[in-house]
């Protein structure tokens, strides 16, 4: 079609030069008006299209998917949706002791965006808004709370969350999307929405800049928006430990980073470092601030055919929320004191593509916490053992093992994209291990049909 208006447009100017009567040319100009309305033209990003009369590419994408649980031991209430391995109910207790088999379906995890772009003087424009509906009904955060009962009791309508929201300008971006700290591109995949333990899943708000170069790779770096979690010893919350309210950071997050890829795979490294600061006000009582940090190499190696190995080692003192699965810092009453846990994670991948439509996962996620003040101070206020603490005593060690298979019946429609349509199976299993050396274990099915477009 464009290339047949193309023809048209040389046809009238071919006749205004040959002066033909402006009838012959006002008719072939209704009918290159009468085309063009009809015509959808190919943006500047992959499955965009223009706007008429303007430089803006508009594309629109997103995924409708149903989940089903089949879980076999572990039963988590308050996190069922996907996996939740520090807070596995505890061996002999009652939550342990429960082996029900309960099933479960949802697609709060299906997801639309728009993503624009235009040039401008500084380089191209860029913008993304995402959002999924991963957030219970009359509840705030949905990655915290998603039981059966509620929204799943009746209409399961899930409120709306938002994913990503940023700008993009030259080598600047500005908003919300994966922390800079986390390397996305070699995360290995998982049929379970939360993956493993022992790396880092962070969104949030940020000002971020990226300097490339073709020859060493890409040097970034960002300012991200800084929460302050430290836990409190004196009780209430979730069997005794819950973040204080108190707690504000007053400076944004750090974070450095750099990638290279290569011709055998790609290398990432990382660093963070934040704030950690609790202050009640007049009273005095709690007043303190420390700093932690997180380090994080991390990449991907092409094995054999299509197969890829994925790696990542993240460690850190207070690093907090950017490991998964941990709680990174506690407030010592007595000293007065803000405690820092020390903790490392591994994860490691392996997919392996039998052909276009077939391929198979095998993820390892697991962490350790060190000895040190964190855990002399856990003891001391009994949150240590699950004897005292319930299923949120804290943990020492956590592993955790996915084994999943994806079928493709349809092939992508463009070079390097994702098929339409995905239809998986995984199977995990989970061990936690309390700083008293309890346990706990999990193991459960999922099944997932999706559907993406563009």
């Amino acid at each position: 079609m464009e290339k047949q208006l193309k023809m048209m447009q040389e046809q009238i100017e071919a006749l205004k030069s040959t002066k033909a009567s402006s009838q012959d040319v006002k008719d072939l100009k209704d009918q290159v008006d009468a085309q063009s309305k009809e015509v959808v033209v190919a943006g500047d990003i992959p499955g965009s299209f223009r706007i008429p009369n303007t430089d803006t590419s508009i594309r629109l994408y997103g995924i409708a998917e149903l989940n089903y649980v089949k879980e076999f031991k572990g039963d988590n209430r308050n996190s069922d949706y996907a996996s939740y391995l520090p807070s596995v109910p505890l061996d002999g207790t009652t939550g342990g002791r429960r082996r029900s088999g309960e099933s479960y379906m949802h697609a709060r995890t299906s997801r639309i965006g728009i993503e624009g772009a235009m040039p401008s003087p500084y380089g191209q424009l860029g913008v993304k808004v995402e959002g999924d509906f991963n957030n219970n009904r009359g509840g705030s955060n949905g990655s915290v709370v998603g039981g059966p009962d509620g929204a799943a009791g009746y209409t399961n309508g899930y409120q709306f969350r938002l994913r990503h929201a940023y700008l993009t300008m030259g080598p600047w971006l500005f908003g919300q999307t994966w922390g800079t700290f986390m390397d996305v591109d070699n995360a290995p995949e998982t049929i379970d929405f939360n993956g493993p333990n022992g790396n880092t899943t962070i969104r949030q708000p940020m000002v971020r800049y990226t300097y490339q170069t073709p020859q060493y790779g890409n040097f970034i770096a960002a300012l991200e928006n800084s929460t302050s979690y430290v836990l409190d010893p004196t009780g209430g919350g979730q069997g005794g430990v819950y973040t204080i309210g108190e707690a504000s950071a007053k400076n944004p997050d750090l974070v450095l980073r750099w990638d290279k890829p290569f011709t055998w795979g790609a290398v990432s490294l990382g660093l963070v470092s934040h704030e950690l600061r609790l202050d009640d006000g007049d009273t005095g009582n709690v007043d303190d601030t420390r700093r932690g940090y997180g380090v994080r190499a991390s990449g991907s190696i092409k094995a054999w055919g299509n197969d890829t190995f994925f790696w990542n080692v993240t460690a850190g003192d207070g690093i907090g929320r950017y490991m998964n699965g941990i709680e990174g810092a506690g407030y010592d009453t007595v000293r007065q004191r803000i405690v820092l846990e020390r903790a490392v994670g591994l994860t490691l991948g392996y997919q392996h593509r039998f052909n276009d439509q077939w391929r198979m996962n095998v993820v390892y996620g697991g962490q350790r916490s060190r000895d040190g003040e964190y855990r002399d101070w856990a003891i001391a206020n009994g949150l240590h053992s699950g004897a005292t603490a319930g299923q949120w005593a804290l943990n020492k060690r956590l592993d955790q093992l996915h084994v999943g298979a994806i079928w493709a019946p349809m092939k992508a429609t463009a070079a390097g994209g994702t098929p339409p349509v995905e239809i998986g199976v995984e199977y995990m299993y989970g061990r936690r291990e309390t700083i008293a050396g309890e346990h706990g274990d999990m193991s459960r099915l999922n099944f997932l049909a999706r559907y993406n477009f563009n």
